[in-house]
């Protein structure tokens, strides 16, 4: 389903974009840990800014647990690689687990993970690390079933880990399973009746180890958000779906790609599979027990929520609960409607195998709808940009001019958003501080520098780039083009407060240049 990934491991992403800015972050989390910890939100880049690992995903779980093949030297764009095709294949498992609780069918269970593991809004996301990270949502439902059976003390904890597994490794999905299990676990405890001592205290135990977990996180957001505020109504309206929307499948699925064209608007692309959508109707088709009517008011829940305020509930949320106004995309809720419906569709499936006579008979049954399923989630092979697996030489030469003294500060020019991304990725080289950065969220300071050196390097430009500390000017030529390159180093080298310490050759993307690195003087010119 995701052909040739696995033909590119080591050094295939999607683009040079979010795929290189995600690399880093996961390598950042490696290199922090051991150093000092504390300060783990103080990444190296938008310098002198504080907590800037937050103005985005921090992806804390993932870079966890993949830090100690950063340690063995593992390179960066195959732990990257194995990060994302984890969430595909740990996401369809989870549901697989989940769903053969619920319905004691291994087939049925397999094809709930299918469609949570492989729905086309996964394609359509494939530069988005973050967003394949949603393995733990099936896991805390798993453990909430769990808990309601038994009521005892671990099944709540663990309940409150997977949770916090989700909040720490996509805070989008984190944030959008709090009023989803509010609404669907919530429709389960009030249907059973009961509510011994028990599962009260397994659930508080739950609540606990959530709010202890998200304590470090929180702080760093909020600090975060004093400094580059939260998301408006208007952004979050634009990016709110429509019921077309889920007529959308991405462009490179095969099946449906040029036939729903039409439907198809960026980051509203949520095509979930009539296959899918035919087996959780049947599974609601009367008579319903609790369970089913609870993902079936899941499902209500997550399709309104992802209309944003096209809808009724996400405005009240935008309102009055703070974490939402970070979220700039409400249709990305979507991906809980394609939860719901793989847990429904196992049901259905269930529900469609009963009345057989023979295992061989269910099995087939469930081979042909899982075929089916294939067929209308594939796509055509994605490209891919090959990143380079070593960094410019010029880095080293900083490196080594800077010899004992603290972490050196540069800037690179030019900066973009389409620079800056690469930018970050050469630093998991080097791990110097960073003037540049790339993020969901950009500090003033740092758009005020974009503005200021357009005109670079006249005087307010170079005034600009030293009030950040910066030590080093790195010239990227690869990345200047029309003459700019040329242009610029004359202008450079007569500058009395810049001192070139190395000028050499870089290729990217085919592209031949060079790049030069100046020592700054703080002192006027």
């Amino acid at each position: 389903m995701t052909y040739p990934q696995a033909l590119h491991m080591t050094d295939g992403v999607h683009d040079d974009g979010d795929p290189l800015m995600l690399t880093w972050v996961l390598a950042w989390v490696a290199h922090q840990l051991p150093r000092a910890p504390a300060h783990l939100f103080d990444a190296n880049m938008f310098y002198p800014e504080r907590n800037t690992l937050a103005f985005s995903e921090t992806l804390i779980v993932p870079g966890v647990i993949v830090a100690p093949l950063h340690w063995l030297g593992v390179g960066s764009i195959l732990v990257y690689n194995l990060v994302f095709l984890s969430g595909f294949a740990l996401s369809g498992v989870g549901a697989a687990l989940l769903v053969r609780r619920l319905t004691g069918s291994i087939g049925a269970a397999i094809l709930a993970g299918i469609v949570f593991a492989f729905p086309p809004y996964r394609i359509d996301h494939y530069a988005h690390l973050q967003l394949q990270q949603t393995q733990f949502i099936p896991l805390a439902m798993w453990a909430f079933h769990v808990l309601l059976d038994t009521g005892r003390l671990r099944h709540g904890v663990l309940l409150g880990v997977f949770v916090a597994g989700q909040m720490l490794s996509c805070m989008y999905y984190g944030l959008f399973l709090v009023p989803y299990m509010a609404v669907a676990c919530g429709a389960m405890l009030i249907a059973d009746r009961r509510m011994p001592r028990e599962r009260l205290v397994a659930l508080a135990a739950g609540a606990a180890v959530l709010f202890v977990a998200m304590i470090p996180v929180g702080r760093a957001y909020m600090a975060a958000r004093n400094v580059v505020g939260e998301r408006g109504r208007a952004e979050a309206a634009e990016n709110s779906a429509t019921w077309r929307s889920y007529l959308a499948p991405p462009e490179v699925n095969t099946l449906y790609g040029k036939v729903f064209a039409r439907f198809m608007q960026p980051e509203r692309r949520l095509f979930p599979g009539f296959v899918a959508i035919g087996l959780a109707m049947v599974a609601l088709w009367p008579p319903l027990n609790a369970t089913r009517l609870a993902y079936g008011l899941g499902l209500v829940l997550a399709f309104d929520v992802s209309l944003g305020f096209n809808g009724l509930i996400y405005p009240v949320l935008y309102d009055y609960f703070l974490p939402f106004k970070a979220l700039r995309i409400p249709a990305r809720m979507g991906l809980m409607v394609g939860f719901s419906l793989a847990v429904l569709a196992g049901y259905g499936a269930t529900r469609i195998a009963a009345p057989l006579r023979s295992d061989s008979m269910r099995m087939a049954v469930f081979g042909v709808l899982g075929v089916l399923m294939l067929i209308e989630y594939s796509s055509i092979p994605l490209p891919f940009w090959m990143a380079p697996s070593y960094p410019p030489e010029t880095y080293g030469d900083l490196v080594r001019d800077r010899g004992d003294s603290p972490t050196a500060v540069l800037f690179e020019f030019p900066t973009s958003a389409l620079d800056d991304p690469a930018y970050l990725y050469y630093s998991t080289f080097h791990w110097q501080s960073l003037v540049n950065g790339y993020s969901g969220f950009f500090p003033p300071s740092y758009r005020r520098l974009a503005a200021a050196v357009q005109n670079f390097p006249d005087e307010p430009s170079m005034d600009a780039i030293k009030s950040h500390g910066t030590r080093y000017l790195v010239i990227h030529g690869e990345r200047l083009y029309g003459g700019r390159y040329e242009q610029l180093l004359p202008m450079l080298d007569r500058r009395r407060d810049l001192t070139l310490i190395s000028r050499r050759p870089w290729q990217q993307g085919g592209t031949h240049g060079e790049i030069s690195l100046y020592r700054v003087s703080l002192a006027s010119p």
